[in-house]
């Protein structure tokens, strides 16, 4: 019967020394992971807190998604005119290169206002320039929108007492260019060229133009 009693009250020191440890150790686990309990409380508090949030931050995420698709396909986007002339009309050159020319390879103010991409532009060295445009070239309309003016002569003697060449001849006016710049579109056989000449030198340059055409 004594032995009972000592048994029951050690027990029963076991249990409470038992007790005592556990709420010491689950003090000291409390006190350790409470900077990460904390930490997750302030992300949550800055997560989006009402539908527009919500949908900003989705659409954050759609663009970032979608950012190296856009990328890629403006990589890919290349304008004809961001092309020299030179690249695939080496076989159009050597037909129609003119004597003692050679190829120009940036782009001319005037082409650029006109807006149609020319196969190929050449140069000698009185500063002339010679821009070929195939069988076809749109003007008009571009000179109208910049308030210049177009002077055409299509008659044989018109063309032949203007010490002139060619099936039409067109004189380009603009006023960016008055006094500096002589600008004639020539169609000669089919072939439509761009003709760029200085001012103070075009009247001298009429036979030695006409040479290069007209062989």
């Amino acid at each position: 019967m004594e032995n009972k009693k000592v048994i029951s009250r050690s027990l029963i020191v076991l249990f409470l020394s038992l007790t005592i440890v556990y709420s010491l150790a689950y003090q000291k686990k409390q006190y350790l992971f409470k900077p990460e309990i904390k930490s997750w409380n302030e992300t949550t508090i800055q997560a989006p807190t009402n539908n527009q949030d919500l949908l900003s931050s989705l659409q954050t995420t759609t663009n970032i998604d979608r950012e190296p698709q856009n990328v890629t396909q403006t990589s890919e986007s290349v304008s004809l005119w961001d092309i020299p002339s030179w690249v695939s009309t080496s076989n159009t050159l050597d037909a129609k290169k003119l004597p003692g020319t050679s190829e120009y390879y940036w782009m001319l103010d005037i082409v650029s206002l006109l807006g149609e991409r020319p196969v190929f532009t050449l140069q000698d060295d009185r500063w002339n320039y010679f821009v070929y445009y195939g069988d076809h070239l749109e003007f008009a309309q571009a000179v109208k929108t910049l308030w210049g003016s177009v002077y055409e002569m299509v008659t044989e003697t018109e063309i032949f007492q203007n010490q002139l060449f060619g099936d039409r001849v067109s004189y380009i006016n603009l006023s960016m260019f008055k006094d500096i710049l002589v600008l004639m579109v020539i169609e000669i056989d089919g072939d439509v060229w761009l003709l760029q000449i200085p001012a103070d030198k075009y009247h001298q340059s009429k036979d030695y133009l006409k040479s290069l055409f007209i062989q």
